[in-house]
């Protein structure tokens, strides 16, 4: 069985990237850091071909640092520069900003006809939906002209951006791979906010979300909602969530769908402790 979301935009958005590449320098991923195999485009090497490529882990401040080393680790041994970022502060933007430049100047992919040493290089910052495109981009050129918000496919056309002297950027859309065949992996970039609402339900999410965090030993969300540390089953820890924000229906039953919302909300940000899904 697979999952998809993939509206129209994302299509063209495929086909304009694939013509912008003749005049693309280097490529900067941009993954989330709680989730960098879940948010990683599988069809990014056919689309970019073999461009230089730095890789942003963006979101680290929500993630578990000791994963996030073994993620970069990860990377770098298979010849790509993975930094950590934190978009908010705009730690690590710098140095992936330098990264970058560095990739471009010296990859084979850099446009050397017609190119003066003056002229900018240029990269497109890729990702898919949610993961931190337009903060990235934001805090790299000091001002905000990327547009920014915490629902997937804000960004529905692509923009150049110039960053400094030395780099331009082209902002796209979040671009998912038409179909997802694994479902730990939908899971995940739902958990994230990456994907529609509607391509999933939130109390099975949250239900998975609740185990996964569980068997991680995080569990912080017990103390915030007021979970017995006896509970084990997720539809009855929802029933405590709900009961401790008062999610409540006709009747007096739970209203677990808007605890599971709730959950799911605080976990994005980071409200459940810091957290890495999976490791490489």
């Amino acid at each position: 069985m697979g999952f998809s979301w993939y509206p129209g935009h994302m299509a063209k958005a495929v086909t304009q990237l694939r013509q912008s590449m003749k005049l693309i320098d280097v490529i900067i991923e941009i993954l989330d850091a709680r989730a960098p195999r879940a948010t990683q485009n599988t069809r990014l090497s056919e689309i970019v071909g073999g461009k230089p490529r730095v890789v942003v882990l963006c979101k680290a401040d929500l993630a578990d640092p000791a994963s996030t080393r073994v993620w970069a680790e990860h990377y770098l041994a298979a010849g790509i520069r993975a930094i950590p970022a934190d978009c908010k502060t705009g730690e690590g933007v710098p140095e992936a900003i330098a990264a970058a430049i560095d990739a471009a100047g010296a990859g084979e992919g850099t446009r050397a006809e017609g190119r003066h040493s003056s002229a900018r290089f240029r990269t497109a910052v890729l990702g898919i939906p949610n993961v931190g495109k337009s903060s990235f981009i934001n805090r790299a050129a000091k001002r905000s002209r990327a547009r920014v918000g915490d629902r997937p496919g804000v960004t529905r056309a692509k923009q150049w951006i110039v960053i400094d002297r030395d780099l331009e950027m082209l902002d796209t859309p979040g671009i998912m791979p038409p179909r997802v065949g694994d479902r730990r992996i939908w899971m995940a970039i739902a958990a994230l906010g990456c994907l529609d609402d509607s391509t999933y339900d939130v109390e099975m999410l949250a239900s998975a979300l609740l185990t996964q965090l569980d068997s991680m030993g995080i569990h912080a969300y017990r103390g915030r909602y007021r979970v017995p540390e006896e509970c084990s089953d997720p539809h009855e820890a929802l029933e405590h969530v709900a009961r401790s924000r008062g999610c409540m229906r006709t009747g007096g039953k739970f209203d677990t769908a808007r605890a599971a919302e709730i959950l799911v909300r605080d976990f994005r940000l980071g409200k459940l402790g810091r957290a890495t899904l999976e490791l490489p």
